[in-house]
């Protein structure tokens, strides 16, 4: 590596780096954050048994834990504050755009072999390394995922090096690369289940391969996977009792054209569980759309595009989305950000075709302003957004220490505001409302709540008792989505407490509402 490429690599390291701490603090935390956090201060013994406790024949929970037992030991070190804890996203997510130069550079050194056995690296894929670790580097929907205290950083970051060590594998039969890749495929399955559709995806591409052109690496490719399975058998015997549980109640529901185009415009922007502003989402469309289009272009004119390192990655980029959309016709899984590995394969990809591929300047240019406008306006919604389901929960638990009375019933109407008010304040005499059995929102196991050693309350009428005061925190999505379930003009928990006590106030913290309830006077 030449000095000029070291700096331009640390530079791009130290940018991605930097676009991943703003506001690292200050982004409240939301439910599935807090979650992870109360789960992983528990012994790993403990979150065993809140994870993998059958309860009518169904675990607990249905995530591995990989992430949480990794999160526990960095915890340990840093403490569970919520930049402390997010810095461990921030760093895998750095290590990723890393693992992306190391991607690009070895699709670069491959003599890549086209249709027309073409046998000579291609000298215009120099700049393909930095160029793939600059693109992921400012993807707003990788900076997203690298700026939360969930297991997605973890599964970009070792989808990425499985992909490496099977471009590897494939171009050198080496049994180290090999041996690599079945360990990382593993570390994968460890992380998060739908990684199989990833890992899947790369073996459907093997065998598109030997129809083609014969059973090349077919041992490598077998005995990678057969090793893979291996090192995965100790959580096999479990995973069925995990797919029971998703079979059960899962909050995914069956996804149809509206979910396959806003995993398209998560591929270009921060858009999961971030709304995007109104004037911003047609110009994230007419982006996502325009460069897929420029994309089957450039495979048409350039010869050089036609090798199997971008097969692969078009492979990477489309198929999990389409087997998740499959196999969810079947059993609802779909969720947009499982494919967050298949968006860094698309954007490794994009920087191929821009670093082979011919374009007019005029495109160029043109390309380059659309999405500059649309990655600078995404990352300042995505710094700034405070509304669901990451409101400002830090004040809310402010506003109560400092307001509520000390005979007060502070109730959370669902666990969704529960456990970020509970994490900003854990001195608080705070309780939530148990999900309706065997609802799809009905996710948080006796099990998992036995390892927190936090329980829901039966019913409201229970949480109540004979408090003269309480306020109740409620969600104005929550409220909006429960009053058309019950078709009642508001929330059913509202309506309770209307008519056996007065509201006093209601307290705002953008949409999360705090509503204080006091006994009539005789």
């Amino acid at each position: 590596m030449t000095i000029k490429r070291a700096i331009s690599l640390l530079l791009i390291l130290l940018l991605a780096f930097g676009l991943r701490l703003v506001n690292l603090n200050g982004r409240f935390l939301w439910y599935d954050e807090a979650l992870a956090i109360l789960f992983a201060e528990k012994s790993l013994a403990a979150m065993l048994n809140g994870t993998i406790t059958l309860t009518n024949g169904v675990a607990a929970n249905v995530h591995p834990l990989l992430y949480f037992w990794l999160l526990h030991g960095w915890m340990q070190l840093v403490g569970s504050s919520p930049a402390a804890v997010r810095l461990l996203s921030v760093l895998l997510g750095t290590a990723t755009v890393f693992v992306g130069y190391l991607l690009g550079q070895e699709i670069g050194d491959w003599r890549l072999q086209t249709l027309s056995n073409l046998q000579s690296p291609i000298s215009n894929l120099q700049s393909l390394p930095l160029l793939a670790a600059l693109l992921i580097a400012l993807s707003p929907f990788h900076i997203y995922y690298s700026q939360e205290a969930r297991m997605y950083g973890l599964l970009g970051c070792l989808t990425m090096l499985a992909t490496l060590f099977w471009l590897r594998g494939w171009r050198t039969n080496q049994r180290r690369d090999w041996l690599l890749f079945a360990v990382c495929g593993a570390l994968v399955l460890y992380t998060h289940t739908l990684g199989a559709l990833y890992l899947a995806t790369l073996g459907i591409w093997a065998v598109w391969q030997w129809v083609r052109r014969g059973w090349q690496r077919w041992q490598g490719v077998v005995g990678s996977y057969a090793l893979m399975l291996l090192l995965y058998a100790p959580w096999l015997t479990i995973l069925p009792s995990q797919l029971g549980r998703v079979q059960q109640n899962y909050w995914v529901a069956r996804p149809g054209l509206t979910e396959l185009l806003q995993t398209l415009l998560a591929f270009h922007a921060a858009y999961d569980n971030e709304a995007l502003p109104g004037w911003l989402l047609p110009l994230v469309l007419f982006l996502s759309l325009l460069v897929p289009i420029f994309l089957l272009m450039a495979f048409r004119t350039a010869a050089s595009l036609r090798s199997p390192a971008l097969q692969l990655l078009g492979f990477a980029t489309l198929l999990p989305p389409a087997l998740g959309f499959l196999v969810s016709q079947v059993q609802p899984v779909y969720t947009l950000r499982a494919f967050l590995p298949s968006a860094l394969a698309y954007w490794v990809l994009l920087g191929l075709v821009l670093a082979a591929g011919k374009m007019p300047k005029g495109v160029k240019w043109g390309l380059g302003g659309l999405t500059a406008v649309i990655l600078t306006a995404s990352l300042l919604n995505h710094y700034t957004y405070a509304t669901f389901p990451r409101p400002p929960f830090a004040a809310a638990a402010a506003w109560l220490a400092d307001h509520a009375e000390p005979d007060a019933a502070i109730i959370h109407s669902n666990k969704l505001t529960f456990f970020p008010t509970y994490l900003y304040n854990r001195a608080l005499p705070q309780q939530f409302i148990a999900d309706e059995p065997g609802s799809p929102s009905d996710t948080l196991a006796s099990a998992t709540q036995a390892a927190l050693g936090l329980w829901a309350t039966a019913d409201l009428e229970t949480a109540v008792s004979n408090h003269p005061h309480v306020y109740l925190i409620l969600l104005d999505r929550a409220q909006a989505e429960e009053a058309v379930a019950a078709r009642q003009p508001t929330h059913p928990h509202l309506a309770w407490l209307s008519d056996r006590y007065q509201l006093q106030d209601t307290i705002r913290f953008n949409d999360l509402a705090i509503y204080h309830f006091s006994l009539p006077a005789d």
